[in-house]
């Protein structure tokens, strides 16, 4: 299975074979490593993307509401938005440990091929 990878320093995805393990993007620089190239833009990353971005919002406004609970003294919306904050970073640092595991596991299979 391919992965689409770009060059870390353009963003180019179109590369030289110079040799094996070696190629030559068009910004010229020599890609010998996988840390020299980042995974491209596919659907499931952007949707990964996506959701964090949600995920992040939601926490700044939760933020928010529990700053204007402490102001108004409303203990009740305090420790319900308190509860969803904590939630959503759970959810969140759940997406970030999940992708970064199936980014190693995707990097071990490139290797193996």
């Amino acid at each position: 299975m391919m992965k689409n990878l770009i060059c870390k320093n353009c963003g180019n995805a179109e590369f030289k074979v110079l040799a094996v393990g070696e190629t030559l993007c068009k910004c010229g620089r020599r890609l010998t490593m996988l840390s020299d190239y980042r995974w491209g833009n596919t659907t499931k990353w952007t949707e990964l993307q996506k959701r964090r971005a949600e995920i992040i919002s939601k926490i700044s406004l939760l933020k928010r509401e529990i700053d204007k609970c402490l102001d108004e003294r409303d203990e009740e919306g305090f420790m319900k938005r308190t509860l969803e904050l904590k939630l959503c970073e759970h959810f969140l640092g759940r997406e970030l440990q999940v992708s970064e595991h199936q980014l190693m596991e995707a990097i071990k299979e490139n290797l193996r091929h």
